[in-house]
């Protein structure tokens, strides 16, 4: 538990890294769902951190119908995309077919960030910094059901 701790906790410091790196705000947010970059967290001696990965793209990659395989170092714990939205998309949920949670950390002012993971075999998003608004936790609802029917059938 302490390791998760400390991976929260530096995601969190990460996405305000990248906040201050993107700078792009709310108020200019573009329509539609875009992510603006991904990186990985890794463990490197007891200590986790953020490392640059350019070619990786989860939301184009997850959206094929290929299986996402991207190439990951040793020692990654985690992946962690920024986004102009909070919510995760669609085919979000092969990230963590992989064995690894998803951070999206969500660009603009105030920055929030959240995590996707497997727990116990039910997926769950929990918030590590900022609030869900009513309106985009019916959305996460839903996404969360649908993610679940998908994985059902493959622990049968």
């Amino acid at each position: 538990m302490k390791l998760a701790s400390q991976t929260f906790a530096l995601a969190a410091l990460g996405a305000l890294a990248m906040t201050a790196l993107g700078g792009s705000s709310a108020a200019a947010r573009p329509s539609g769902l875009q992510e603006i970059r991904c990186d990985t967290l890794q463990m490197d001696e007891g200590r986790v951190q953020t490392v640059m990965a350019p070619e990786l793209r989860v939301l184009r990659d997850t959206a094929m119908s290929q299986p996402f395989e991207p190439r990951l170092d040793d020692g990654v714990v985690s992946i962690m995309c920024s986004r102009n939205h909070l919510v995760p998309a669609a085919n979000d949920d092969k990230v963590l077919w992989l064995g690894l949670p998803l951070h999206i950390a969500e660009m603009g002012s105030p920055g929030r960030l959240g995590v996707l993971e497997l727990d116990q075999g039910r997926y769950r998003f929990r918030m590590l910094e900022g609030r869900l608004r009513a309106e985009e936790q019916a959305e996460l609802d839903a996404r969360l059901a649908e993610f679940q029917a998908r994985f059902q059938p493959a622990a049968q």
